[in-house]
């Protein structure tokens, strides 16, 4: 089953952001655009990659109005002990939730029950709420952010866009 065409689940938890661990809730962006991305575990090379990857794009998710939030199957404190480390010599601004419950996971049907953590995962939200796009990958493969840049603002155009019509 999938979740495109569904109101997103309404979901809550602590994220680490701006070097504070602080609450967030799917009511934090509501009436905006959002980009929800999944990796399974922090402090691994993949997951680092991707989540630098879209840390490096967020001036331009924030120019075309998207919002980008984590999600992670660790805790919060795994989280920022991470994203202190030096792995990320430049710090992370993007909103990463530590989902050691993994509610909100299962919640968007990313969970593996079998692996025990979050599939390499991306929904975008629309301002009404509604998944418009998700995917899933599994573990040994990234995504490119730019990619998934290039599809929300695709949705943001409101029309039918074709591979020639693909926004910059």
């Amino acid at each position: 089953m999938t979740i495109v065409a569904q109101k997103a689940p309404a979901w809550s938890g602590k994220a680490f952001i701006n070097g504070e661990k602080v609450g967030i809730s799917s009511e934090d962006y509501a009436g905006k655009w959002v980009v929800m991305f999944w990796w399974p575990f922090s402090f691994t090379g993949i997951c680092q990659s991707e989540v630098a990857a879209f840390e490096a794009l967020k001036s331009e998710f924030d120019s075309s109005g998207i919002e980008v939030v984590g999600f992670s199957c660790d805790s919060v404190h795994a989280v920022a002990a991470w994203t202190q480390s030096d792995a990320f010599p430049n710090g992370v601004n993007i909103p990463l939730v530590g989902d050691a419950t993994h509610d909100i996971t299962k919640a968007f049907g990313f969970y593996s029950e079998a692996i025990g953590c979050a599939y390499r995962a991306t929904a975008i939200v629309n301002p009404d709420g509604v998944v418009v796009s998700a995917s899933a990958n599994f573990l040994p493969v990234a995504r490119d952010p730019k990619d998934v840049l290039t599809t929300a603002r695709a949705f943001q155009l409101g029309q039918g866009c074709t591979v020639s019509q693909r926004p910059a």
